[in-house]
């Protein structure tokens, strides 16, 4: 179930009058439409009012369909239609609406359409199981009780007029009753904007005003509308709209007004739910394929935030000698000064004794911060993105290689103007790409006594560029092609993912990483990152 409210009599009251109403409600507007001499309805949503409340709220309710159903047959069909016949089609009514919610929650039926196995299976319960079994019943009491009609002709224009019901009303009571009271992350302004052009049309084009020739062409141009809703708003929003168009152009066209209504009532409504019906469809379709993109893109990020993970938890691997190595120094301090601080207090050398709690404090911290520095770097949480000065993302990055730079003696040349703007990014994940880079450029200039790193940032205008130069052989010519590839690497014992995760993450936050060699040796690495507020340069 979507959602599971309170179990109680007052909800299952509450629920039951909000179906029997809205059912009578439609069921008599489709009724006003009925240009069939003997009571056919050319459009019939209750079928489609039915389905939606038995899907999201149980079989609890079907008792309130049955009422719903035989309040609309006894208030239209009266003593034309056999009480045992219009008992069969309430009975038909309540299996085909039961049938339908069963099959869209056995096979996984989302009401926010997350993809577009949603909308094909929508599309069929509401043709074969909840429209195929009311429209077989209706036709069929109107077979038996009226000589003239055959049940062939009869039940084709009940299927027709169920299943286009059923598609505008159902996706958007699902999506509005599933959403509960959950906020939109669209903007107003679009949907506001989205809602008046596809009302100015409508309306324009079902008022009468317009020679045919102009409006049905123009009867065209909610498409494109629609189609907009259905790439930018959330499917609640999309389902309202394409329900609003539908609605008045059945009305327009059943009071003779639009370009649908000079061939007369019954072909103009049947050539008006044709196009209606792939209105909705095409409106479902996209929301459908937006909501599986942004999908696969979540999924994408998520598999890539894992992997980022595992690869900074490798590098904290690699540098676990150097960093026990830096721990192991403040904490030899804190046990030798914590030693002579109580010997000081015993000879009362008040003096000294503050001097060594002074250093007992700053090793106390400094070991805590290599822990806070190893913590935040392998951390598992979802990366937040910030407004952070460039300065502030390199420094924690030295502070964490510290010890292996330290150890292989390296020069860091530090070209980073306090003055640079800030940038919009996820620290841990700008921070792996540096030391990924940082540690390559190591390894490369590892056999100099005298090497150095240089890690440089400029304002480009619409970006930050970010190089890390190293004065090393450079990166041999053939490795180009493959040097970002996953598992491409000429490192003993490296496994080629560190420049793959690097370039992901960088492109992740819009950005670009590229390597080149410089003529006099040496290889070069930047990448760009995303200003907080971008600005044009001369």
């Amino acid at each position: 179930m979507p959602f599971k409210p309170a179990d109680s009599a007052l909800w299952l009251a509450s629920r039951s009058v909000m179906l029997i109403a809205l059912y009578y409600a439609v069921g008599l507007w489709g009724y006003a439409f009925t240009p069939d001499p003997y009571g056919i309805p050319l459009v019939w949503p209750s079928t489609g009012v039915g389905l939606a409340f038995i899907y999201l709220y149980g079989y609890r309710l079907l008792p309130a369909l049955g009422i719903a159903t035989a309040l609309i047959m006894w208030q239209f069909a009266g003593d034309d239609v056999p009480l045992s016949e219009s008992i069969g089609v309430v009975v038909a009514t309540m299996a085909g609406v039961g049938l339908g919610a069963w099959a869209l929650r056995r096979f996984g039926f989302s009401p926010r359409f997350e993809s577009l196995r949603d909308v094909l299976l929508l599309l069929l319960v509401g043709a074969l199981a909840a429209s195929g079994l009311a429209a077989t019943a209706g036709a069929w009491a109107m077979a038996v009780s009226v000589e003239e009609l055959s049940f062939s002709d009869t039940w084709w224009l009940c299927w027709v007029a169920d299943l286009m019901g059923l598609l505008l009303v159902t996706p958007a009571l699902i999506a509005w009753l599933a959403a509960g009271g959950r906020h939109f992350d669209s903007g107003l302004p679009m949907i506001v904007l989205l809602a008046a052009s596809l009302l100015g049309v409508s309306a324009l084009v079902y008022s009468g005003a317009l020679e045919t020739g102009l409006a049905m062409p123009l009867s065209y141009a909610v498409f494109p509308l629609v189609m907009l809703a259905a790439l930018r708003c959330p499917i609640q929003i999309t389902t309202a709209l394409m329900l609003i168009v539908g609605a008045i152009a059945l009305s327009g066209t059943g009071w003779g007004l639009g370009p649908f209504a000079e061939a007369g009532l019954e072909q103009s409504l049947l050539s008006l739910n044709a196009q209606l019906a792939l209105l909705v469809l095409t409106g479902l379709v996209l929301a459908a394929l937006r909501n599986e993109r942004e999908a696969a893109e979540a999924r994408g990020r998520r598999h890539l935030d894992d992997l980022a993970r595992a690869g900074r938890l490798s590098t904290l691997g690699e540098l676990s000698a150097s960093l026990a190595h830096e721990l192991n120094q403040p904490l030899c301090a804190l046990t030798s000064y914590a030693s002579a601080s109580r010997r000081l207090l015993e000879r009362e050398r008040l003096d000294d004794l503050r001097d060594a709690l002074v250093q007992l404090d700053s090793n106390a911290h400094r070991a805590a911060e290599t822990i806070r520095r190893m913590r935040a770097f392998a951390s598992s949480a979802a990366p937040r993105e910030v407004a952070i000065a460039p300065r502030d993302l390199i420094t924690p990055v030295l502070d964490l290689l510290h010890p292996e730079l330290k150890r292989w003696r390296v020069n860091i040349d530090i070209d980073v103007a306090g003055s640079l703007p800030r940038v919009v990014v996820a620290p841990v994940q700008i921070e792996q790409v540096l030391v990924n880079l940082l540690r390559n450029a190591m390894e490369a200039i590892e056999t100099r006594l005298d090497g150095t790193i240089r890690i440089s940032a400029r304002d480009l205008g619409t970006a930050l560029e970010i190089t890390v130069t190293d004065d090393g052989p450079g990166i041999p010519q053939e490795r180009f092609a493959t040097l970002f590839d996953p598992f491409a690497t000429w490192k003993s014992g490296g496994m080629g993912l560190g420049l793959s995760i690097s370039r992901s993450l960088v492109e992740a936050h819009g950005g670009q990483l590229t390597a080149t060699n410089l003529k006099d040796g040496g290889a070069r690495f930047r990448f760009t990152l995303p200003l907080e507020v971008p600005h044009a340069r001369s």
